[in-house]
């Protein structure tokens, strides 16, 4: 831990001036309480606090010590009794020797040193009590902002991680439906499945070429969205309609990378495999008080039975959400009669905080 005084110039420049008024307060004490000349009143005060100023400079190093050292509290005490007195032994000493090589008066000057000595030490061991609590302070202040970065530093890393797998559960979770859908169709349609195949290819080839991207915008977003998309058409053809509606604005704004893919895969999920019926996704992204709204919403069968969920996909989402942006931005889900919808809420000029 660096000097917290002479390590900043406006912390020093602070530090002498409240000497200084030491100094001028001293001063006029003395030349109203007591038969020596101005001068050597003012040579008193200002010595004795400038010796007093240099002194307390050096404190912060025992000070360090102390603090880094694991000592019973009767040896810290013992400690502070012993730096004090030489602390206050060679201030009297410095300042007596100093101001009688300045004055030509030294008899007046040494008889009120002498009626004036016990004032001097109460009046030091109370400046060296403050400037010993001033550094205890600086010290518990910079140990605790240090103890702060650390749990910060420490929060962004499991958040971090936790990114990362939340982020590598979407490929494998949508390669192993894909794969189910590949097997279905080698068995109806030979040339569908080698044509899902080939796209599938390319989404994953574009999926790894992108995995170290934490966000993406919009543009980008919605293009890989097209590659997984392809590979559901393959495999339900005119059940699957697709629909887009998105402001020219919103394709620049940046969002977390495959945000997306999720809600439409629960939008198939849900939609077009539980209904015998043509089913339509469509996606609207607009801008709203600084920030975009992205609803997707399909139709569904509400007289089928839904077919249970471990409900990983919208959590996902949720929770990337909110380790990305906080609470500055959020997911939700609603049905209405045979429509369910998710909208998702995003901050146009938001600080990804990782």
């Amino acid at each position: 831990m660096v000097h917290p005084i002479l390590s900043k110039r406006r912390r020093l420049l602070v530090y002498w001036l409240i000497w200084l008024l030491i100094g001028l307060g001293q001063s006029l004490l003395i030349t109203f309480s007591s038969d020596i000349s101005v001068a050597a009143s003012f040579t008193d005060g200002f010595l004795s606090a400038l010796i007093f100023a240099v002194i307390a400079v050096a404190l912060w190093f025992p000070v360090k010590q102390f603090n880094t050292s694991r000592n019973s509290i009767l040896m810290e005490i013992l400690n502070h009794l012993a730096m004090a007195f030489i602390v206050l032994g060679i201030w009297v000493f410095l300042t007596k020797f100093l101001v009688l090589m300045f004055l030509q008066d030294k008899p007046s000057y040494q008889s009120f040193w002498a009626n004036s000595i016990f004032y001097r030490l109460g009046a030091g061991a109370f400046i060296y009590a403050v400037v010993m609590l001033t550094y205890n302070l600086m010290i518990s202040i910079e140990n605790i902002a240090r103890k702060n970065f650390r749990e910060a530093k420490l929060e962004n890393m499991l958040k971090e991680t936790e990114l990362m797998m939340l982020r590598s559960q979407i490929n494998p979770h949508f390669l192993f439906n894909s794969l189910n859908s590949i097997s279905s169709l080698t068995i109806s349609d030979a040339e569908r499945a080698r044509e899902m195949i080939i796209k599938l290819s390319d989404f994953m080839r574009y999926a790894l070429s992108r995995k170290e991207d934490r966000t993406v915008d919009l543009r980008t977003e919605l293009e890989n969205l097209r590659l997984y998309l392809d590979i559901e058409k393959i495999r339900f053809g005119e059940r699957l309609v697709l629909e887009e509606d998105v402001q020219e604005e919103c394709l620049r704004v940046r969002v977390p990378n495959m945000i997306l893919q999720p809600l439409y895969e629960n939008a198939i999920k849900h939609g077009v495999y539980e209904s015998a019926e043509a089913v339509s996704i469509k996606l609207i992204a607009k801008r709203v008080n600084g920030a975009i709204s992205i609803i997707i919403s399909n139709d569904f069968d509400p007289e089928c039975i839904p077919a249970g969920g471990t409900g990983t996909g919208l959590n996902n989402v949720r929770r990337r959400l909110e380790l990305y942006y906080g609470n500055r931005a959020w997911l939700k889900t609603k049905k209405e009669e045979s429509v369910f919808t998710a909208e998702l809420y995003i901050p146009e000029q938001a600080d990804i905080k990782l």
